[in-house]
């Protein structure tokens, strides 16, 4: 009876670390794929941006300024991403204001340095934040940055 009893006690405290390790590896794939996402919106505003030609936005997009911490007219925006289907929409609506849906709504701020990190050439970092509500307590914000050189003649 004893040895029933102990194989029991055995047995119970193997299905409680299984569940622990089980709960902990869903919460690492979560939060995985939240970075997946943000490195991939990342990318796709550098991309985005590089593909800008100097003349046509010089005094809007690739003009230098920006910030990381606050929204700057022409440097930010809001993405939004289908929980099911994975597929991307813009966040706002015609009056600017986030629609609602069960979509998880992202938002990209970048900034644009003149002669940073040598003259001649622009840094183009970009920062992707989870916005609240989304339940992503744990997802934690991506930021990086390319360089490209400048058009003297626009004024870089």
């Amino acid at each position: 009876m004893i040895e029933v009893l102990f194989a029991v006690f055995i047995l119970a405290f193997g299905l409680l670390a299984l569940a622990a390790l089980l709960a902990q590896l869903f919460g690492n794939t979560t939060q995985s794929r939240y970075l997946g996402t943000e490195v991939m919106l990342a990318s796709e505003k550098l991309e985005d941006l590089n593909q800008l030609d100097y003349n046509a936005y010089k005094a809007t997009t690739l003009a230098p300024g920006g910030s990381l911490t606050a929204n700057s007219p022409n440097y930010f925006d809001q993405v939004q991403i289908s929980s099911r289907s994975g597929i991307v929409t813009d966040a706002t609506d015609a009056n600017g204001a986030v629609a609602a849906n069960d979509s998880l709504t992202f938002q990209r701020r970048w900034v644009v340095e003149a002669d940073t990190p040598s003259p001649g050439v622009q840094r183009v970092t970009v920062i992707v934040i989870p916005l609240t509500g989304n339940s992503i307590e744990r997802a934690a914000t991506f930021q990086t940055s390319t360089v490209r050189p400048c058009d003297t003649s626009a004024g870089c």
